[in-house]
């Protein structure tokens, strides 16, 4: 994903939520940013071939 970062997110999480995600991007050696980027860009890819498979069968 090659997009400029212009724009800022804070987000209020529990210890546990943000301990469990940094240990994930670290496992996948990310960067929490990228990590998150990447994970919910593959969620909504995945929503969208859904979409598409159900409109193609409607």
């Amino acid at each position: 994903m090659s997009m400029a970062k212009t724009e800022t997110l804070n987000l209020r999480v529990s210890a546990e939520f943000k301990r469990r995600l940094v240990d994930e991007a670290a496992k996948q050696k990310r960067s929490v940013t990228n990590y998150l980027e990447v994970t919910l860009t593959k969620v909504w890819e995945r929503r969208g071939s859904k979409s598409q498979n159900k409109a193609a069968r409607d």
